[in-house]
């Protein structure tokens, strides 16, 4: 139950709302702990319902420890599922951020032949809101830095809901 209900909420994310509400989480500001936050609050009401008509102590015991173990396997799709759609449910105010661009490179995603597009970003001055990192970019953008290499390129990013930055655009 622990593990299940992050997944459902991430299917029906995907299904209702799909790619409506930005989710690209900067580098530098996860949705680590707010993740594990929910993912403890789940284990705990799992484990209330499963044991509140039992009342032998050794139960309770032994479904605390499979509650907990299950729920820190739901922690990663609390973290990068369910919290980074929610996060871009209402976004701040926007700020574009000139980034030096180091380099890009192209990974493959896990059991399939389609591929993820990266860039290794810098700030030009130092922003308390966009960090160095790894950013996830469309193809598009991939093919468009790759031709002529640009030096700097323009990132713009906005506070979610949550408080993690996410990146709304690329130039």
């Amino acid at each position: 139950m622990p593990f299940a209900i992050p997944m459902l909420l991430t299917f029906a994310l995907v299904i209702f709302v799909g790619e409506s509400w930005p989710r690209n989480i900067a580098p530098g500001s996860s949705l680590k702990m707010p993740g594990f936050g929910a993912a403890v609050l789940t284990s705990l009401i799992a484990w209330h319902f499963a044991t509140r008509s039992i009342a032998d102590r050794r139960v309770h015991k032994m479904a605390a420890l499979i509650c907990a173990v299950v729920g820190l396997m739901g922690w990663l799709v609390w973290s990068v599922g369910v919290l980074p759609s929610v996060n871009g449910l209402s976004l701040g105010p926007q700020e574009a951020v000139q980034m030096t661009l180091e380099r890009t490179e192209v990974t493959t995603v896990s059991r399939s032949r389609d591929l993820n597009h990266w860039a290794w970003l810098r700030p030009e001055a130092p922003n308390p809101r966009a960090h160095a990192g790894r950013y996830f970019i469309p193809e598009g953008i991939y093919q468009q830095w790759n031709d002529p290499r640009p030096s700097t390129v323009t990132v713009t990013i906005a506070k979610g809901l949550l408080g993690a930055q996410v990146v709304t655009s690329f130039e």
